[in-house]
């Protein structure tokens, strides 16, 4: 991976405004052109600029190269990779039917997009020599693995040997337009001040806004706070995900995805004061479709395979969906009370992913746990924990499920259970319970794109030169997710083919869209 470079000090926004005037002069440094500006601000040109350094932002950085455009791509974390660096690895591959199945609210065109495009991506990647495996993802028409650590290094020494730059910790600030809004570059901020970087066109693909206070709170839970960021980084080292690409879009016009804005994707991770290292996998819970999901009150609040109160019935819901439920309950928390044949069959350490025993993870992490030979004394110890749960509440809810389940009506159930091959009757000793709080991965709210990957704006119309590519496009999960990974690199194939296409913009480089502030 790229690593940290050195800092130096930072040019002010007047200080590059003063400087941008200067031009740009001629030495090349490996297929970019360089030219000094005047305090320490440096203008660079090239003819695709991708932001964000993800499997959608490689993929596009490598497309847009191989069919002839030079490439810099912006990372604004300390290194490359983003949350695909942290992934399972698995790009899965549908098809258009069954997604639309899956997540009927999702945007019908990117969904076919992506159907379409993810073989293809494969194809490259295979024509690259990148190391990607066979498939990650049972059950699906076909889909493939990458190593990520692997992969990302790999993409981005392609990206280098090729002539580009991938540099890390430089932030886009903005993206430019001229007086015919057409893009014609970035303005971004490096360790070393300031760099306006002139472009025939941009790939955002910057990986969503799950990390935004306000955003979260407005679309999603007012318990922001109370998430856990399952898409940070080893060691604490958190990656930003602030909705740079959304916002940069918003700026110029770009329209909001029709859907998606109150979905996201995650898992439960362990409770406060619970300490977690790698969130993305190991610490997971993936079991709540088996379980009985009460709040921190101890009552039961959602269906814990669908996820929604709407009694629609999601073919591929899970786990992941009953957490979208948990975010918007107190402090974003739950427990998952399940019996042993639960336990062996889908929280042991040989069942579900990430291969640990998950009520030992909790245990040992610190979080609340709860294990008893009945049900009442399992009521006792989670009253225990202190955090708000009543023994008799829970008894009462535990007991009206499983009444249900074992008379098959789980559908009459106050709150209705609609698979039924997931409601099991909590019987046999000993039972369980974790507390965790919802884990929150990335968004499904954000850009509206075309099939091209060009950037909607709200008129209708693509906006000339601006692209979006993975988690920055909105609106292909929705409720149901439907893979990250898979959106990224189907899109990054598709937008980074179509940057590369994009002619100069008729309306000249002058930038008019700077302003100070």
């Amino acid at each position: 991976m790229v690593r940290k470079t050195e800092t130096g000090s930072k040019a002010t926004r007047r200080t590059f405004l003063a400087g941008a005037a200067a031009g740009i002069a001629g030495s090349t440094l490996r297929g970019v052109q360089v030219a000094a500006q005047a305090q320490s601000t440096q203008e660079l040109v090239t003819d695709v600029v991708v932001v964000g350094s993800g499997i959608a932002g490689l993929t596009a950085a490598v497309r847009a190269q191989k069919a002839g455009a030079r490439v810099i791509v912006l990372e604004k974390a300390y290194e490359s990779g983003g949350t695909t660096a942290h992934s399972e690895g698995g790009v899965a591959n549908s098809a258009y039917a069954a997604m639309r199945e899956s997540a009927p609210d999702g945007d019908p065109d990117v969904q076919r997009t992506v159907s379409e495009n993810v073989d293809r991506w494969a194809a490259f990647m295979d024509d690259l020599g990148a190391p990607v495996g066979g498939s990650g993802a049972p059950g699906t028409n076909s889909g493939r693995s990458i190593a990520p650590v692997m992969w990302v290094n790999f993409m981005v020494r392609t990206v280098e040997s090729g002539g580009g730059k991938v540099l890390v910790e430089t932030p886009m600030l903005r993206v430019l337009t001229n007086r015919q809004e057409e893009v014609v570059g970035v303005l971004a901020d490096s360790p070393k001040g300031l760099i306006r970087i002139r472009a025939k066109s941009v790939v955002l693909a910057t990986g969503g806004w799950m990390g935004n206070a306000q955003l979260v709170q407005q679309h999603i839970t007012r318990h922001f706070s109370s998430l856990r960021q399952r898409n940070a980084g080893f060691y604490d080292r958190k990656p930003p995900f602030l909705g740079d690409g959304l916002f940069a879009a918003l700026q110029l016009g770009g329209q909001p995805s029709t859907g998606g804005w109150d979905s996201f994707y995650g898992h439960l991770l362990p409770a406060r004061p619970g300490k977690i290292t790698n969130p993305m996998a190991n610490w997971s819970a993936y079991f709540s479709p088996q379980s009985v999901a009460v709040n921190r009150w101890g009552r039961r609040f959602t269906d814990e395979g669908a996820g929604k109160l709407s009694g629609r019935k999601f073919p591929r819901g899970g786990e992941q969906n009953c957490v979208q439920e948990v975010a918007r309950q107190p402090d974003a928390m739950a427990a998952y009370v399940y019996d042993d044949v639960i336990y062996k069959q889908f929280a042991c350490e040989n069942c579900g992913l990430g291969g640990i025993d998950k009520y030992i993870a909790y245990k040992m992490s610190g979080a609340p746990t709860a294990m008893a030979d009945t049900l009442s004394e399992l009521a006792k110890q989670m009253e225990a924990w202190g955090i708000g749960v009543s023994a008799e509440a829970l008894l009462h809810d535990v007991t009206e499920y499983n009444l249900a389940a074992e008379n098959g009506k789980t559908w009459a159930l106050p709150i209705p259970k609609q698979n039924a091959s997931q409601a099991f009757v909590l019987k046999n000793p000993p039972y369980y319970a974790i507390l965790g709080q919802a884990g929150i991965t990335s968004t499904h709210g954000g850009i509206r794109v075309n099939t091209l990957g060009q950037v909607l704006h709200r008129s209708g119309k693509p906006i000339a030169g601006l692209f979006a590519a993975g988690v920055d496009i909105g609106n292909f999960n929705n409720c149901t997710y439907l893979g990250n990974l898979t959106l990224g690199a189907a899109y990054g194939y598709v937008s980074g083919g179509s940057a590369a296409k994009q002619p100069a913009p008729r309306g000249g480089w002058e930038v008019t869209s700077i302003t100070e502030g």
